[in-house]
Parts: structure tokens; sequence; C-alpha cells
């Protein structure tokens, strides 16, 4: 089956959304910004910081910016007001109104510390590996660890990580050449979306998110349950829940500007 594209077959989504007031929901790598080699290079670029500004401000549009980064390094990144932001896949999140930090990830903080250590230990003779602590979870990237040393990597990590996911210490995902380490609970990208939605009432059907990573499944398919829109960045992989796709961050960024400018509404709805 073809999945339409949100820019080409625009008539079509602009159909679909009508008027009213929306939530627009986004993850941040790969989505506002290519995928780089490190976590530091990927700066959000001002033609995409424009255009997320200016979707935030239009009337009846609220943005959310739903990331595995730390709330605070999401928040310094993007660095616009009015906006909500989750971080650490949506364990922490502060907006207008709004702080929240899942209270059984607060418990796990000294044991993601405790296995930070371990993995740096683990992975010193590893060139290229990082360990990426986010006090409320862990991202080990391996982006740029060379092809003849993947398996080491991965037999690491896995000595490291196995004995505390086989105790359910830990929940252990994995995403673009990266793994990710979070508390045993009962939350995703996913989770987010609800909460989110219930927050703000958002009507069902009246809810958009774009995403690129395997973690933004979850978030797709909570925005499938509402009826909603979700939106692959990027060439869309086997098996994606997301009904429409757009083909990188730029594509992105011009979406945002239509919505923006009100060309997203039905005219018969005005």
């Amino acid at each position: 089956m073809r999945r339409p594209h949100a820019l080409r077959d625009w008539r079509r989504l602009r159909g679909r959304m009508g008027g009213g007031a929306w939530l627009v929901l986004m993850d941040y790598d790969g989505t506002l910004t290519p995928i780089r080699p490190t976590p530091a290079e990927a700066r959000l670029g001002a033609g995409m910081r424009e255009a997320v500004s200016a979707l935030s401000r239009a009337r009846g549009i609220t943005v959310g910016i739903v990331s595995g980064r730390s709330l605070e390094a999401v928040r310094r990144l993007v660095g616009l007001r009015g906006v909500v932001y989750a971080g650490n896949h949506g364990l922490e999140l502060q907006g207008p109104g709004l702080r929240f930090v899942h209270p059984g990830a607060r418990r796990s903080i000294p044991l993601l510390r405790r296995i930070a250590r371990q993995l740096s230990r683990a992975l010193a003779g590893i060139p290229g590996a990082l360990v990426e602590s986010k006090r409320l979870s862990l991202s080990i990237h391996w982006r740029r660890v060379p092809a003849a040393h993947a398996a080491a990597f991965h037999r690491r990590v896995g000595a490291v990580l196995a004995p505390w996911a086989a105790r359910r210490a830990v929940r252990v995902t994995r995403g673009k050449r990266v793994v990710e380490v979070r508390p045993p609970v009962s939350w995703d990208k996913g989770a987010v979306v609800d909460w989110l939605a219930k927050r703000h009432r958002c009507r069902d059907g009246r809810l958009l998110y774009l995403g690129d990573d395997r973690t933004d499944e979850d978030a797709f398919r909570a925005v499938n349950r509402r009826s909603g829109i979700a939106v692959f960045v990027g060439r869309p992989r086997r098996g994606t829940a997301a009904g429409w796709w757009l083909r990188g961050t730029q594509e992105a960024g011009e979406l945002f500007r239509r919505m923006a400018e009100g060309r997203w509404a039905n005219r018969r709805a005005r």
C-alpha cells in the first residue's frame, strides 16, 4: 500500500486535518536536525528554529518536543518559549504551567550512575564508543565505532546490561546506532503522547506526531489510537506504524511553515 507523502499529498493532508486546535509533537534528532556522529554536533539550524517558533505561535496549535535527550539538553538546543519539552523519552517534562518528573525514574538515578561507570570501564578500549549519562537514563552511542570493533562493542555492552535487565532493574531498547537504558517503568513516548493529549484536552484526530526512530513507534501507535496523524521522517522502515512520511528534516520544516501560515486549515471549517 502506498504511504502518502505529507507535502506531495498536501491537499489530502489538509483536508484530513481540518480546523480547530491541534497538538503537534515531534522528536528532535533525525526530525528537527539530521543525525550527527555525536550528540553535541546535532544543533538546530536557524531555519528550523524559525519554523518551529512560527508554528508554536500559530493560533490553536500547541507544540511539544519529545526527545530521548535530557530535558536540560533539549531545552538548551531548541531554546524556544511557549513549547512543551519532554526529555528522557518523557520521563521529565516542562512547559507553560507544567513541571513533571516520573517518580519511578527518580528512584533509578543511583543505579543508572553505577551502570554508567561499569559501561565506561567496559568500553574503554573501543574507539568511538560514547556513554551519555542523562540522569534519568543512559545512551550508549556506537555511530563512530569502526566496523571492526562493532561486535566487541555489543558483546561488552551486553555483558554489562544483561544481569540488570534479567532482574528487571532497567529497560534496554535500541535505536539508530544507540542502546538506551531506562528505568523499569511503564513509560515511553506513547505514554507521553497520551498524557499530553489528556492534559491539553486534545480531541481525537487533532494530534500530529513526527519522528524517525524506533522509539517513536510507541508514539505513532498512540497517535493512531486517537485517530491522529503519524509522520515518519526519512525513508519509512518496514512495519512502521506511521501512515504518512517526509523525506527528511528539510521537508519537516516546510510542513511546519505551511501549518504556521494557516495553509493546513480546511477552508470549509473556517
